[in-house]
């Protein structure tokens, strides 16, 4: 029998959780439970569950790709150490993206102030590969280099909703913030795009780039 380790974390339970949350979220409470009581099996079978699309999260908002990869280790590591903390998990999915988004901010301003100053926050490059692999691979640099060119905020949302499958009920919780606020920074992320992409390929304005990439157009 595994050892029992004492944490002041109390986790809600599957019954006592908001009515409006998924059978997925009701087993993830299950599984941080049986973590936090030393079921190290619980961790892996959230690792599993969440391993890509934070993985995918990371390597969107961060602009090297070595960085991208500690935040998404460090984020495992905060959860990890839940162990040792004190407070309440209601809800293990905005939990994780909260703590990988915290990292990845900090990251983008230790970049800021490694340059001096000389880099707009808010339009840090983005590298790394787009998630599609039947997608050219000219026309992926040039989707992730315009994502460099949001403010973080819509590059955020568009890379939660894009390449992490999220809802934009499920943005909105991880969030902190309605769905149809969601939604605007939506919309505004797709028209920026739109019209950076656009520059770049010297298209006239009633043009879109829309041919090669759809989801802009939604």
């Amino acid at each position: 029998m595994e050892q029992q380790l004492p944490s002041s974390i109390e986790v809600v339970l599957p019954e006592q959780a908001n009515p409006f949350y998924s059978e997925e979220d009701r087993r993830d409470l299950v599984r941080i439970a049986a973590f936090i009581a030393g079921d190290d099996s619980a961790f892996l079978e959230l690792y599993a569950r969440y391993e890509a699309p934070l993985l995918h999260y990371c390597r969107k908002m961060c602009s090297d790709h070595r960085v991208a990869e500690d935040s998404f280790q460090e984020s495992w590591t905060r959860i990890f150490e839940l162990r040792a903390k004190q407070g309440t998990v209601t809800h293990f999915q905005p939990l994780l993206f909260k703590t990988a988004r915290n990292i990845c901010l900090n990251a983008l301003r230790r970049e800021w102030v490694r340059n001096k100053g000389t880099v707009e926050l808010d339009s840090v490059e983005v590298s790394g590969p787009a998630d599609t692999t039947n997608d050219d691979s000219e026309l992926r640099a040039l989707l992730s280099r315009a994502l460099g060119k949001l403010p973080i905020d819509q590059r955020e949302v568009f890379v939660l909703h894009e390449y992490c499958s999220f809802t934009y009920v499920e943005i909105a919780t991880i969030l902190g913030k309605t769905p149809s606020n969601v939604k605007t920074t939506a919309f505004r992320a797709r028209t920026r795009l739109r019209k950076v992409i656009s520059s770049w390929l010297g298209l006239e304005e009633d043009d879109s780039p829309t041919e090669h990439f759809p989801f802009l157009q939604r």
